[in-house]
């Protein structure tokens, strides 16, 4: 059957990287921190099929904005930062106890992977994330339920400045999520 799934929560993210600058005419370089931690919204829908009511496959969108502050190398610069993301790719959810009478039915484990666009704080990244999803929904109707979702992120990827190298990061957050299934 159609799956359809929807994600609102608030979410603190967390970037860092290395940033490089030659020293001498050795081209010996010096390495520095780079650091970002900022807090926003997270937004995300899933469109895809239903196995057996047991496992949803389905593309993902999501688009996460978030305020912070830089920290680390030329922070004055970088000191009041936003950060966008915006990611898509595929995803899997499965409800194991689906088959269960008890109310433990209606707990979920998901994982996407998504191809990432984005940066903050002056650390800009383009690669992928690994997202990490569980919660439990109530049934509002025949076809509808709501809940609440705890999910994480990683985010590991190359960036667009060449004297900034090692960008990673990750995100966590708790929220509301309506789903039809």
């Amino acid at each position: 059957g159609f799956y359809f799934d929807f994600t609102l929560s608030p979410v603190i993210r967390h970037l860092e990287a290395t940033h490089t600058t030659p020293e001498s005419l050795y081209q010996e370089y010096k390495e520095e921190y780079l650091g970002y931690n900022g807090v926003g919204g997270f937004v995300s829908t899933r469109f895809g099929g239903l196995i057996k009511g047991v496992v949803a496959i389905y593309g993902n969108m999501e688009l996460e904005l978030t305020r912070g502050q830089a920290n680390g190398w030329n922070k004055k610069n970088r000191e009041r930062s936003a950060s966008i993301f915006y990611g898509m790719g595929p995803g899997v959810t499965v409800y194991p106890f689906f088959k269960s009478s008890e109310s433990i039915q209606n707990f979920y484990l998901t994982t996407s992977m998504n191809i990432e666009i984005g940066g903050g704080g002056g650390i800009g990244l383009a690669g992928g994330n690994f997202r990490f999803e569980t919660g439990y929904l109530w049934q509002s109707s025949e076809r509808f339920y709501s809940g609440i979702a705890i999910g994480a992120d990683v985010l590991a990827t190359g960036g667009f400045d060449s004297h900034i190298k090692d960008e990673k990061g990750y995100s966590i957050w708790i929220g509301f999520k309506l789903i039809r299934k």
